[in-house]
């Protein structure tokens, strides 16, 4: 999996929408004091996949009295498709969940682009189909992707 983009608003320490474009580097090193978002990152992206963080339920949610969701878009490449999985968690709400794949001769611009929405029936299908894309599942892209 390579990712491509990852939009966070109102998740854990984030309360403003912020984008963090992967393409614009080739390595990177998250650095910073406490508290200022360094895990809330990585939690943002196994949340996406996964609807799993650290925390749980409105918990995810900023405290900041104007925040009234915790939302997440982490798009990514995997073989030879791209993928855009979009999670929200609506205060006092269910989580909700979308899943699209990027359309054949779309434009390249991520913003652009034609997506096809991949999305099932109910976010417990929508997850069991992404999973089987990905071919894993949360405890085995923790262990092979942190350390824990």
């Amino acid at each position: 999996m390579i990712p491509l983009r990852l939009t966070i608003a109102g998740f854990l320490s984030y309360h403003k929408q912020v984008e963090l474009d992967f393409r614009a580097f080739g390595l990177a090193c998250i650095s910073g004091a406490n508290g200022a978002g360094k895990s809330s990152l990585l939690d943002a992206i196994t949340w996406a996949l996964f609807g799993q963080a650290r925390k749980r339920d409105e918990a995810l949610i900023n405290s900041h009295p104007q925040v009234k969701a915790a939302e997440v878009s982490f798009t990514f490449q995997y073989e030879t498709n791209i993928y855009r999985i979009q999670r929200a968690l609506p205060r006092g709400k269910s989580n909700q969940l979308e899943l699209h794949i990027m359309q054949e001769g779309s434009a390249q611009d991520l913003d652009g682009a034609r997506w096809k929405p991949l999305t099932e029936r109910s976010l417990r299908e929508t997850q069991a189909r992404l999973e089987g894309i990905l071919r894993l599942d949360y405890d085995t892209f923790i262990n092979a992707s942190f350390f824990l």
